[in-house]
């Protein structure tokens, strides 16, 4: 994945998109494929095509979602990783991941001009919190009792060596769970509100506060609901800013040894065993938004990407290691009759039998290492941060600059209605700058390559007429972000 990234850094996206399919399959049930597909052509400016793959997404987080309804505690997981590792399991998404799907589905009906049906995305996003939040109760209590069945305890601590700081971090731990993020509520507040829909929007914000509190923008955006409900049309239009930034923290494999009880043996035998990690993340500043040369918006960090990514590893830990507790047993018996038998060799001097116990042990040893692979999978072209900023302008033309300490993206934003929506991604030294989303508008055509580089048929390109990067920005607040 780190050479896909690489490819969107340098701005081969048409390369970008080559290397997913060549290592993924269009036509199946791969849902990683399609997630990480449905980035890239957002990137190009193929917002139909990022919609369709993000459907086909959609399609494999539903079967799940089915599967999961009839039988909430699957906690040992797919047969095969019983025997070799997670790796070989279906990859089924994290639940961040479930949700950003139809979080990421509103977002292009938004860009496309179509948001009533983002409002239908919205609602869909929301039923699918409330399903993962009663499968998850469900398979905790059932693997609790699978826990006191088999004598153990599931816990990340138990795990000599594992860096469990890195799980605890105090963005981790401000998390309600790992699927709810403010984004998804911030949005639909936002959405109902440009509908007109006061009664929906209230909730949307206020469910937002409560998953990120402290944030003056959010506060503001319900304080001011009614306000903003009942003024006339002043010429002006509310433009929301989507700022997301850098990559999000992907996993890695590390090898350890637990100590695993040989039943009826009175044994412990140390098994070695791969468990995933998520290495420290760079620290981050929110970037802010000059507008028009003159004013600086700052903008609210909404979503830590990263710290989910890090809520959702500790949340699976338990079935994780459960599954390695069971895959662990069966080796710590082979294990021990192969030791059982050397020391019969040797009382036997039967050095030939002795050698050849020996060797065998090795070699499972040695097997076992190789086999044993944590499950490294993740939607790895999400950001890993998202700031918002919310700006009130006068319809027309205007110069906005998102301003980071790694550079700033500047272009232009041509407004004539009073709600609309851009984003902006910046990734490594690199800026892709969405279209101004409005309510009503002609659907914009999929097909622009990169900023400035395509058309429609007005003849104003898909992406922001113009976008450039500084690097340095010019005045750009002293703070390290992403990259």
């Amino acid at each position: 994945m780190e050479e896909t990234l690489s490819r969107v850094a340098s701005g081969d996206l048409d390369g970008a998109a080559k290397l997913l399919k060549s290592n993924g399959d269009a036509d199946a049930e791969d849902l990683l494929y399609h997630l990480e597909v449905s980035e890239v052509r957002r990137l190009q400016g193929d917002f139909r095509s990022s919609f369709e793959a993000l459907s086909a997404a959609d399609a494999a987080v539903k079967a799940w979602e089915d599967a999961a309804a009839l039988d909430p505690g699957r906690t040992t997981g797919q047969v095969g990783s019983l025997i070799l590792n997670d790796r070989t399991r279906t990859y089924e998404g994290h639940d961040y991941e479930k949700v950003l799907v139809t979080t990421r589905m509103a977002m292009d009906h938004l860009t496309l001009g179509d948001w009533d049906n983002a409002r239908v995305a919205i609602k869909r996003t929301h039923e699918r919190e409330d399903l993962i939040a009663r499968i998850r109760a469900e398979e905790y209590r059932k693997l609790q009792s699978e826990a006191r069945a088999r004598g153990v305890t599931p816990s990340i601590r138990e795990i000599s060596g594992y860096p469990v700081e890195e799980l605890e971090t105090p963005e981790e731990n401000a998390l309600r769970n790992g699927y709810q993020n403010a984004l998804s509520h911030y949005l639909a507040g936002f959405v109902y509100e440009a509908l007109g829909e006061a009664s929906l929007a209230a909730p949307g914000y206020r469910k937002a506060i409560e998953l990120r509190p402290g944030q003056p923008l959010l506060e503001n955006a319900l304080a001011g609901l009614d306000d903003r409900m009942s003024a006339p049309d002043d010429g002006t239009c509310d433009l929301l800013v989507v700022v997301e930034s850098g990559a999000i923290a992907g996993r890695v494999s590390r090898s350890f040894s637990i100590p695993v009880p040989v039943v009826s043996s009175g044994v412990f035998m140390q098994i070695p065993v791969s468990f995933p990690v998520i290495p420290p993340s760079p620290s981050y500043a929110p970037p802010d938004v000059l507008v028009d040369h003159s004013q600086t918006v700052p903008t609210a960090h909404i979503l830590d990407l990263d710290a989910m990514a890090r809520r959702a590893l500790k949340d699976e830990m338990p079935s994780i290691m459960m599954r390695a507790f069971v895959r662990s047993a069966t080796k710590a018996v082979a294990q021990y009759e192969m030791q059982r038998q050397i020391g019969q060799s040797n009382r036997g001097r039967d050095d030939g039998a002795a050698v050849g116990a020996l060797v065998g042990l090795i070699a499972m040893q040695i097997g076992g290492a190789v086999v044993e692979q944590a499950d490294e999978r993740g939607w790895r072209m999400l950001p890993g941060q998202v700031s918002v900023a919310r700006l009130k302008l006068a319809r027309g033309r205007h110069a906005l600059s998102v301003r980071s300490p790694s550079g700033a993206a500047n272009f232009e934003v041509n407004l004539s209605a009073r709600h609309a929506l851009v984003t902006v991604r910046l990734l490594r030294g690199r800026a892709f700058v969405s279209p101004v989303g409005e309510p009503g508008q002609a659907p914009a055509p999929a097909g622009a390559q990169s900023a400035g580089t395509s058309a429609d048929s007005a003849g104003e390109p898909l992406y922001a007429r113009t976008v450039t990067f500084e690097f340095p920005p010019t005045s750009s607040p002293s703070r390290r972000t992403l990259q």
